[in-house]
């Protein structure tokens, strides 16, 4: 009943090393479709479940982000829920997902890809925390090859993703994206290939289960 986390820099092929993951292990991976399905076994609306990813995360101004005359589409209890005066609607869907991942983890045997995972379960058994990396130059590679996007294109992509990651995580989990500490393992897929990846990351596993 183990989880893994996965951090990943874009362009690094994070996705494609947890979609294999899954295959191997048999694992579900937190997607929407997980959201929903958890969502419905708490006893909410399923749906008003939303999925706020770093992906979704872009830095906005106070004033967009202060949405306090908004009332909330679920609560983290049931029925309905205002946001409190300095709290924005998107640190509430956060929240939301906070609980979704942390029911997640109770099921056992899925693959949580970014939304702060790693932050969400720092320090729970049986959870192994990877960041994916690859050089720069690598990435946006894969980003033209991916969308067939020019070089400054694929580059301007490659810097907006990461900086959305990073912010996302240091402004809803006050935490440095880049800290190692936060992950039991670091794979370099420009050295490996994801294949290669996943096997270090299983054998990872391997190694955290037996010390459980």
């Amino acid at each position: 009943m183990s989880v893994i986390t996965i951090s990943r820099q874009s362009g690094s092929e994070g996705d494609k090393v947890a979609h294999l993951l899954c295959e191997r292990l048999g694992y579900a991976y937190f997607d929407k479709y997980l959201m929903v399905k958890l969502a419905q076994e708490m006893g909410w609306n399923s749906e008003k479940v939303f999925d706020e990813s770093e992906d979704q995360h872009h830095a906005a101004s106070l004033l967009d982000k202060i949405l306090g005359s908004f009332t909330l589409p679920f609560s983290l209890t049931g029925g309905y829920q205002s946001p409190l005066p300095s709290e924005s609607l998107e640190s509430l869907k956060v929240r939301q997902v906070e609980q979704l991942i942390i029911s997640a983890y109770e099921h056992g045997d899925v693959v949580i890809v970014g939304r702060g995972g790693q932050v969400v379960l720092e320090g729970k058994p049986d959870v192994l925390h990877v960041r994916v990396v690859s050089p720069l130059e690598k990435r946006i590679q894969v980003w033209m090859g991916r969308e067939d996007l020019s070089y400054e294109a694929a580059r301007k992509r490659v810097h907006e993703r990461d900086k959305a990651h990073i912010d996302f995580v240091e402004t809803f989990f006050d935490c440095d994206l880049n800290d190692c500490s936060l992950y039991d393992l670091v794979v370099n897929t420009n050295r490996y290939s994801p294949e290669v990846s996943v096997r270090l990351i299983l054998q990872a596993l391997e190694e955290m289960e037996k010390s459980a």
